[in-house]
């Protein structure tokens, strides 16, 4: 199994290669676990290889996710099988309660380690109206962050599209120099907008993957 994954990872380096996600799926499997309820608010097979091997590709060790679920319990799946003396810290921050509990639940009954902080969606007061996670939840829980993935809060509602553009609003100061920022769902026009805001603001270079449903840049 092991050698499944490392497979993958070495020819996600290939110039120009993209991964369906019939291909992600076939290498998740090296990240053996119990069934997982996939959704169609599930972050894509291919995005989730993507998110994996940039854990393996730049030993990330200070994992940010905002939205949490099948995503975190395959990254703390593949945290357990890195191993090693390195401490690396996974930070899933979750608005629903009731979701939250269901995915401390499975990382309990498999055994791995991760966070998954309560926040409750508010309104910030410069946050335009929309809603976003307790921000005091969040710099409880959050510090440094070398990979921040993005993908909450809900954002596909009316009116909503552009809600996830606060997490680099208030964390981009924690991202260390070449951390990666990786947004998911950015088929829909909230999050393209959500991405020329951050590349405008932040002086980011996005790589859109349309094949994986996501977008990634470096922090310089």
């Amino acid at each position: 199994m092991h050698d499944a994954l490392e497979i993958e990872v070495e020819s996600a380096g290939a110039p120009g290669r993209v991964f369906s996600d019939v291909d992600a799926s076939l290498a998740l499997r090296a990240l053996p676990g119990p069934y997982l309820p996939w959704s169609s608010g599930s972050m894509r097979p291919a995005g989730l290889v993507e998110v994996c091997n940039d854990v393996v590709l730049n030993d990330r060790r200070n994992i940010v996710e905002l939205g949490s679920g099948v995503s975190t319990v395959i990254v703390a799946r593949l945290l357990a099988q890195l191993g090693g003396a390195v401490r690396r810290r996974l930070v899933a921050v979750e608005h629903d309660a009731r979701w939250r509990r269901w995915v401390v639940g499975q990382l309990a009954t498999e055994g791995l380690d991760a966070t998954v902080v309560e926040a409750p969606l508010q309104s910030a007061a410069d946050g335009g109206g929309l809603a976003w996670y307790d921000e005091a939840a969040v710099d409880a829980a959050v510090d440094v962050i070398d990979l921040l993935v993005v993908d909450g809060p809900p954002a596909f509602e009316p009116g909503c599209g552009l809600a996830r553009h606060r997490a680099l609003v208030v964390l981009h100061d924690r991202l260390v120099a070449g951390a990666t920022v990786v947004l998911d769902d950015v088929e829909r026009p909230g999050e393209q907008e959500v991405l020329g805001r951050w590349e405008d603001e932040f002086g980011l270079a996005f790589r859109r993957i349309a094949a994986a449903g996501v977008a990634i840049a470096t922090i310089p």
